[in-house]
């Protein structure tokens, strides 16, 4: 043996040093990801370099908090740049916090499904005009589609700073914040009402809030089986209350398509909703492209979308600005209102094959 396989370490030494068992090296080796520096072509046997020890013991680490295996080589590539490796490894970490935020959010849901009857309804109070804005926001994209109840609705989902508002028909989806009190609830206390309800809570706010003339608050009692909203009277004074049966169905975990907010937006390109308005007010074709020339027929330049999905998304915002996907990027356009308070999510169309 040479003096330079002497110095190499055994599959053994390197299982010792790195804390890696002897399989998991040779998974490795199989998988490319961590290759030996030689191969006795005799007996098979696998010898390391020094070097090797660091790049097994970050594997070690990456394995046991359950990194996947092409991450973990993209990390262990971009060695000796420890700046894109960090950014892997912290973008695994949002996806751990996250996966954790959302297994608390279902098991939230399933106490309140054990409890059934007997859970105690969460109250708050609301500003009547906001939580009617908040409804035209997002009615316009409840599905109509029998085949699937769960989207014939609008999810009323409370949490710590207020109440959220969510509609999809899976083309499409809305959600509006609107600020609550009191705060500091836990989420999890969802209800998801049929929009026969939602369009009878609307005309109840808007008929109740133009004859007090605003500055109205409602009160909302929120469970996953009854919703009441308490509407105080105008100017003939009492209250009225808008009550009825929540649906018992399970609406899509909606976060899971929202755009990651703690991603930095601001390479990204905005096109001010008041331009594409005015652009689709001159287009009649059922489909159109929003690019950074804005909305357009040409297939050169932006998203392809349906163009009345389009026109409802950001005629319900007044004020805000989409964000266009990066180069390459397959992702649902998003619009956002000036406020923060309300996004829309509009699928991209997959383009008709040239003839």
């Amino acid at each position: 043996m040479t003096d330079t396989s002497s110095r190499l370490l055994a599959i053994g030494e390197l299982s010792r040093a790195s804390g890696l068992t002897v399989s998991a090296l040779r998974f490795y080796d199989r998988e490319f990801v961590l290759v030996p520096a030689e191969v006795d072509p005799d007996t098979g046997y696998r010898r390391y370099s020094p070097g090797q020890v660091q790049q097994a013991r970050l594997l070690a680490g990456m394995r046991r908090v359950g990194m996947p295996l092409a991450e973990m080589s993209a990390v262990l590539e971009s060695l000796p740049d420890t700046e894109v490796a960090e950014d892997l490894l912290s973008a695994h970490l949002r996806r751990l916090e996250d996966g954790l935020t959302d297994a608390r959010r279902e098991v939230a849901r399933l106490t309140g499904l054990l409890s059934g009857p007997r859970q105690e309804p969460l109250e708050l109070v609301v500003d009547a005009s906001a939580l009617a804005r908040a409804i035209d926001s997002v009615r316009y994209a409840a599905s109509t589609d029998p085949d699937f109840p769960m989207l014939c609705a609008v999810l009323v989902d409370p949490h710590p700073d207020g109440v959220r508002l969510v509609a999809t028909d899976r083309y499409r989806l809305a959600v509006a914040e609107v600020e609550g009190a009191p705060a500091g609830h836990a989420e999890g206390r969802m209800s998801l009402l049929p929009t026969t309800l939602v369009d009878r809570l609307r005309r109840a706010l808007w008929e109740t809030w133009h004859e007090a003339g605003g500055g109205l608050r409602v009160q909302l009692r929120i469970s996953p089986h009854h919703f009441t909203a308490v509407l105080p009277g105008g100017v003939g004074g009492g209250s009225e209350e808008v009550v009825g049966e929540t649906l018992g169905l399970d609406f899509p975990d909606y976060r899971r398509l929202l755009h990651d907010e703690r991603a930095p937006e601001a390479t990204s390109t905005r096109i001010p909703v008041v331009d594409i308005l005015a652009d689709l007010a001159e287009l009649s074709q059922p489909r159109v492209h929003l690019g950074t020339a804005g909305v357009t027929t040409d297939p050169g330049d932006g998203v392809l979308v349906d163009r009345a999905f389009l026109w409802e998304a950001a005629s319900t915002l007044g004020e805000g600005y989409a964000v266009l996907p990066t180069d390459g990027e397959i992702a649902p356009l998003a619009l956002r209102g000036a406020d923060g308070a309300r996004l829309s999510l509009v699928m991209p169309v997959r383009p008709e094959p040239a003839p």
